[in-house]
């Protein structure tokens, strides 16, 4: 990352305008320039389904759901949460979201999606957004294990932290656990570093993932 890009990255994360983005009225507490890439993505990957590890608000959850139904009207968002009780009216509202209480990490949640998948068949993107401890995001990605298939696109998000290159000292988190992942599974995923620096920073570095 250039010094002009980390910088931006250092205003961007500690003003914490990132707070107030919004996603047709709902927080969505991401950077605009990871969502506007995610987008593109979807264009590329024409997904059957994006499984959200983390709703909070529900704002990713329905950008999710609106920009993958311009690509594929028959698209369902699975987003998981321990608790859903900050998420807004207007997720609520939307059919196409599914919204499952409980653990990311839990085998429970493992066999939701396999059941999704073989209702919609194609191809997934996953997001891991939730607990970002390292012990709960190598917990994830094991769980992932199971269910992705060649070709799915996984977003492993705020390995930002610990100082890469916001919040130093915060502790091993997102970072680490896909560094431990990649050496112990080293041919799981092909790391997408063109889609990564597109924009020059981003929340998931070294977290743009494609499944061999």
């Amino acid at each position: 990352m250039n010094k002009e890009a980390e910088a931006y990255h250092q205003w961007y994360y500690n003003s914490e305008v990132w707070h107030d983005v919004k996603y047709m009225g709902v927080p969505c507490y991401k950077s605009v320039a990871d969502m506007w890439n995610y987008q593109e993505v979807l264009a590329e990957l024409k997904p059957a389904l994006i499984v959200e590890f983390g709703t909070r608000f529900g704002g990713s959850a329905l950008f999710f759901s609106v920009t993958g139904r311009a690509i594929n009207p028959d698209l369902k968002v699975v987003s998981v949460d321990i608790s859903h009780e900050d998420v807004f009216p207007e997720v609520l509202l939307d059919s196409a979201i599914q919204l499952v209480t409980g653990s990311s990490s839990d085998p429970q949640i493992a066999l939701r999606i396999e059941k999704m998948r073989a209702l919609y068949p194609g191809p997934v993107f996953f997001i891991l957004d939730s607990d970002h401890s390292k012990s709960h995001v190598l917990a994830e990605l094991e769980l992932l294990r199971r269910v992705t298939k060649s070709g799915d696109y996984v977003v492993v998000e705020d390995s930002n932290i610990n100082g890469h290159p916001v919040l130093p000292g915060w502790g091993e988190g997102p970072y680490e656990a896909i560094q431990e992942y990649m050496a112990q599974y080293p041919d799981d995923y092909v790391t997408d570093s063109a889609r990564e620096q597109k924009f020059g920073f981003t929340f998931a570095p070294s977290g743009f993932l494609i499944k061999r």
